[in-house]
């Protein structure tokens, strides 16, 4: 196992991606969670496109959260869409 990047392997010869037990059991729910089903992803690029988008979902579902607790937070994030200006 590469223990650099114990959630995947990645086949050097083909490009193919497939997600380790360990990888399954800790991105899984995250991917899930922003419709997103590990199995589809069989390279690494689409695992990358895939993880921004779980980011970024994250960070819409955070700013939901957190907007209006705490006045200095509001200022900082004000310019990022995702606070909703």
């Amino acid at each position: 196992m590469n223990h650099d990047f114990p959630y995947y392997l990645l086949d050097p010869v083909t490009g193919r991606l497939r997600f380790t037990a360990t990888g399954r059991r800790v991105l899984g729910p995250r991917f899930a969670r922003a419709g997103i089903d590990l199995r589809s992803l069989k390279t690494l690029a689409q695992a990358r496109a895939a993880a921004a988008e779980v980011a970024h979902q994250e960070l819409i579902a955070a700013a939901h959260e957190l907007k209006g607790r705490d006045p200095a937070l509001d200022a900082v994030m004000a310019e990022l869409p995702e606070w909703g200006g």
